[in-house]
């Protein structure tokens, strides 16, 4: 990958994620301190927040996938050309918040008042290729939680990601989150399971013509091929040994958030088990370094659907920016599409 250069580059951070805005963004960022380990760094910031005492500013993960819930709320259906539309308010409303270049691009087109087709301003990223980011995949949550048939999960989480990402190794990276994210809902409890309804829906996904070119571009069988290291719990080690699986494309940190999230199902010697479940996913999953917004972000939904609301300490709650609008979208998310569940 990275001998393909800049622009290979651009076409991933279209999917959201380029230089972050401001100093707490880019040092959410980086990797760990030269000679402190990684865990334990992670676990003595996470050990600050039992009371209240700082206000935790989010990300365009979750502007983003706030914006999905309200236009799924919005329309109690999915609508794309609401959906679009609230994608790009929320980022000309608030910009600063580590948006990429290439999706600002999007964002603008899809303002314009000569905007026809909502989904044409990612169609023609990068000369018609499309962003295989993971932007796609960080705001997708809301779809596993309003529809419960794998058939609209797949469906909705992948047109809610083509409005950003045209490239099938981006938008099927949703779809794989997405997924995850339903069958963490149903408390899936054997992760060789997990894996292998996953793999069975990714190889009957990626089986048309588009996907197969999408990722003989990038030399891979395409997104995913990753799970089947997973199976091996090799994927960490071969990501990092390929400079992997903590970057901003869709097929390099998907897989690798399933990865935390399965990991971490059992106790980590690194980690204090004072850490429930899902602290101790939300920390392996930072320790990784890369792109930890996202990665956390994914990670945490998928564990976030499988063990609720009670592994997330009241303290973390109050320490996030908007957590009582979030808690409100998510019940109403609950009340409007409760009859579909």
């Amino acid at each position: 990958f990275d001998a393909q250069g800049s622009a290979e580059e651009a076409r991933i951070t279209a999917g959201g994620h380029g230089g972050r805005g401001g100093p707490r963004a880019r040092a959410a960022r980086r990797g760990p301190e030269a000679g402190v380990p990684a865990h334990g760094r992670v676990c003595s910031l996470f050990s600050l927040f039992t009371l209240p005492t700082e206000t935790l500013y989010y990300t365009d993960d979750t502007a983003m996938a706030r914006a999905l819930v309200q236009s799924l709320l919005a329309k109690e259906a999915f609508d794309e050309v609401d959906m679009a539309h609230r994608f790009a308010q929320e980022y000309k409303k608030d910009p600063d918040r580590g948006y990429g270049a290439g999706v600002i691009t999007v964002f603008k087109k899809l303002l314009s008042p000569k905007c026809c087709d909502v989904y044409e301003p990612a169609r023609a990223q990068f000369n018609g290729k499309g962003s295989y980011g993971n932007g796609g995949a960080m705001r997708v949550a809301g779809i596993p939680l309003a529809y419960s048939s794998v058939q609209d999960v797949q469906k909705f989480a992948r047109l809610s990601a083509q409005l950003t990402h045209a490239s099938s190794l981006g938008y099927n990276g949703a779809v794989l989150q997405a997924l995850a994210v339903h069958l963490a809902l149903q408390g899936e409890s054997s992760s060789e399971h997990f894996l292998e309804q996953l793999l069975g829906h990714m190889e009957e996904l990626e089986g048309d013509a588009q996907a197969v070119l999408d990722a003989r571009d990038m030399h891979m069988a395409g997104i995913g091929e990753p799970l089947g290291w997973l199976q091996s719990q090799t994927c960490l080690l071969s990501f990092q040994t390929l400079g992997k699986g903590n970057g901003i494309a869709a097929f390099e940190s998907v897989p690798t958030a399933i990865y935390c999230f399965l990991r971490c199902m059992e106790p980590d010697p690194e980690i204090p088990s004072a850490f429930n479940n899902l602290q101790r996913t939300l920390i392996y999953s930072i320790s990784l370094g890369g792109d930890t917004d996202t990665i956390a972000t994914m990670a945490g939904a998928i564990a976030g659907a499988y063990y609720g609301m009670d592994q997330v300490p009241e303290s973390w709650q109050q320490s996030c920016e908007g957590y009582e609008e979030t808690d409100v979208l998510a019940q109403s998310l609950h009340r409007v599409f409760q009859k579909s569940l």
